[in-house]
């Protein structure tokens, strides 16, 4: 990270300098001159190719799933990754709460009453939506580091879950980050053999 702006980071990749483009989230976990990887989408319209980071898959995959939604563009788009966490998004989906998208600046009413609609309406068609909307919202917080370590180990979102659930379940409340990641890698390995 060789610069940070008010809603975008500037990289050094090699060289090379790019400006990316990345909600509030990613802004305050990121830090100048830190080595980060960030799972990007280029947006090219007209004249303007912009891209936009982000620090997890589900992210990523909400920010692409509100572009196809008519009236949302990657800035508002990011606005609502801002504003919301993945997990109070879809408990706003999943509880007809417009008003908490209403909340976002630039996001009237009507818009979010779209938004509402369209993503229920997705919700048993699309099986990584799905994933994301259907998951219950107490199990694993958003910025859980059980679960970014097992989906950086190669788990999807939704086995580190369970995994990490099942292992909290069998270790209770006390236990570390590190023993409740050891204890989900325990249980994989036994599954393997």
């Amino acid at each position: 990270v060789a610069n940070k702006g008010v809603s975008h980071i500037d990289l050094d990749v090699g060289g090379v300098g790019y400006e990316v483009w990345v909600s509030s989230n990613v802004l305050r976990k990121v830090v100048t001159e830190q080595t980060v990887t960030l799972l990007t989408h280029c947006h090219i319209r007209e004249e303007i190719f912009q891209i936009f980071g982000f620090l997890r898959e589900e992210e990523k995959l909400l920010f692409r799933m509100l572009l196809g939604i008519s009236g949302i563009g990657p800035k508002l788009a990011l606005a609502i990754l801002s504003a919301l966490s993945v997990t109070q998004f879809a408990q706003a989906i999943r509880e007809n709460d417009v008003t908490a998208l209403t909340r976002i600046s630039g996001l009237g009413k009507k818009t979010a009453q779209r938004i509402v609609l369209e993503m229920k309406a997705k919700l048993g068609q699309d099986a990584e939506l799905s994933a994301i909307l259907d998951e219950p919202i107490a199990v694993i917080d958003e910025n859980d580091d059980v679960l970014a370590a097992l989906c950086a180990l190669g788990c999807t979102i939704g086995e580190a879950r369970k995994l990490a659930t099942k292992a909290r379940a069998e270790l209770g409340n006390g236990a570390s980050d590190e023993d409740v990641v050891k204890k989900a890698l325990s249980s994989i390995a036994r599954v393997t053999r």
